[in-house]
Order: structure tokens, then C-alpha cells, then sequence
């Protein structure tokens, strides 16, 4: 028994937390995975969830019950309709952007990796395979942000429609 009182049976418990270091370790994973990408990919992530956010905001805010009559909503309708469409250009570079951006930050990848392997292609004496598939970390990520944006500019872009639709025809 310790002068602490406890028996010593069970896991041991460390002073500082293992999460923080192991979410930061992954991180830095990520970071190094994407290669010269990751901080476009990075603000541009930032950037959808940003526009993501205020389309929320704004489709909330315009459907909220008992604010307008439709007759109201069909005069804002022609004052609204650029607002309506506020953040679609960026969604739509987004679209092309990013899984350009990830198909770079993989080449690089796959670059480092030939040069790492050397001449005759081969692993290192007792090298383990895990840390190769990283590269394509780069592909995966672009391709999440261009699911995203994707979904986010057809669902804003369906919800104008039919708003000017269902105006039009009340």
C-alpha cells in the first residue's frame, strides 16, 4: 500500500489527460498527411461551415411561423432573392476546389513515398505498411468537403426554387 492509500491494484491513472495529447497527435498526423494542402483544405472546410451556418440561419429565420403572410413574403421575395443566394458561389468553387486540392496533397504523398522506398521500390527492413496509407488522407478529406458543399448549395438552391415557386402560385 502507498502512502496515499490506495492498494496499487487497477490501471494506473496519469496526472495530465491522455485525450488532449492524442486528439493533438492526430492532428498533427492529419496536418502531416496533407502535405503542402492542409491549410487550403483547412479554410476552406471553414469556409462551407461557415456558409452552412448562415443558410441555416437564414432558412430558419424566414420560415419561422407567424413572422410574414405569403402576400409579405412575395414582395420581400424580389429584395430577397440575392440573399437568398448569399455564400452559392463559394459552395460551388468549393465543389471543384477541394478535390483538386486533396488530389494534390495525395501526388505530393505518393511523391515523398516513391522517394522514401528508393530505387527498387522497396520497404525498409522491418518497416511497418500502417503510415503509407496515409497519403490518401489528403483525397478523403477534399472529397467530405465537396459532399458538404454539394448538399448544402442543392439544399439552398432547391429551398429558392421552391420558395419562388410556391410564392408565385400561392
Amino acid at each position: 500500500m502507498s502512502s496515499r492509500g490506495d492498494t496499487g491494484a487497477g490501471p494506473k491513472r496519469s496526472i495530465s489527460s491522455p485525450q488532449l495529447p492524442t486528439a493533438m497527435a492526430s492532428f498533427l498526423s492529419l496536418w502531416k498527411a496533407c502535405g503542402p494542402v492542409a491549410l487550403p483544405l483547412l479554410v476552406l472546410s471553414v469556409a462551407v461551415f461557415t456558409v452552412g451556418f448562415d443558410r441555416g440561419a437564414f432558412w430558419w429565420r424566414w420560415f419561422a411561423p407567424g413572422r410574414r403572410s405569403w402576400r409579405q413574403r412575395l414582395q420581400l421575395l424580389d429584395d430577397c432573392d440575392h440573399q437568398m443566394a448569399w455564400g452559392e458561389p463559394l459552395l460551388q468553387a468549393a465543389v471543384v476546389l477541394a478535390p483538386l486540392l486533396g488530389l494534390i496533397g495525395t501526388t505530393a504523398g505518393l511523391m515523398a513515398v516513391l522517394k522514401q522506398l528508393g530505387s527498387q521500390l522497396l520497404l525498409p527492413p522491418g518497416a511497418p505498411l500502417a503510415g503509407y496509407g496515409d497519403v490518401l488522407l489528403p483525397t478523403l478529406l477534399g472529397l467530405q468537403i465537396t459532399f458538404v458543399a454539394m448538399a448544402l448549395l442543392l439544399l439552398n438552391q432547391g429551398l429558392r426554387r421552391w420558395q419562388l415557386r410556391h410564392c408565385a402560385n400561392p
